[in-house]
């Protein structure tokens, strides 16, 4: 498949674009930026756009269990997460296809790979991904990313000309 889209994978690691605009950016790696993304605007985009550098397994679970998400370009994507995310409904664009994600050093299947594999029951998947991420998930069910929690919560905020703990 040829990507509409070429990502900017020096500017960002992960990117989200919904209606022709990029709505959030990161350049931190790992699940986390990808978990605090999609849990902060659950339910408010639709037929978004994501670039990632790399979607692994339990990447694309998020993906599709947010529903967020109907494209993805990414630099590498694993096997299975190519197949779940077409399985799923979600169109793909990856410049490499690998067996699995590895860790940095190249010596074990990263971590959220291993859990997606081993974890079919969805809530139990995302309990041991917000684990590994570190997310705690009651700080946006507060707050709904309004508080500042992050960097790039507050450059959100900035974005849309409100401070961090002035949100209405």
């Amino acid at each position: 498949m040829a990507c509409v889209t070429k990502p900017d994978f020096q500017e960002y690691s992960l990117a989200m674009f919904c209606g022709g605009r990029r709505i959030f950016s990161s350049r931190e790696s790992g699940l986390k930026p990808l978990v605090e993304w999609l849990e902060i605007y659950r339910e408010k985009y639709q037929g978004c756009l994501l670039h990632d550098k790399v979607v692994g397994l339990a990447a694309a679970k998020l993906i599709v269990y947010s529903g967020l998400i109907s494209e993805v370009v990414t630099g590498v994507s694993s096997v299975p997460a190519k197949s779940f995310l077409i399985d799923h409904g979600v169109s793909v664009c990856t410049a490499l296809c690998v067996d699995n994600i590895l860790t940095r050093d190249g010596t074990a299947i990263c971590p959220g790979e291993v859990i997606a594999l081993k974890t079919d029951d969805r809530k139990e998947f995302l309990n041991e991904i917000y684990l590994l991420a570190k997310v705690n998930i009651d700080d946006f069910e507060n707050c709904r990313g309004r508080c500042g929690y992050t960097p790039w919560c507050r450059e959100c905020m900035a974005s849309r000309g409100l401070k961090p703990g002035n949100a209405t």
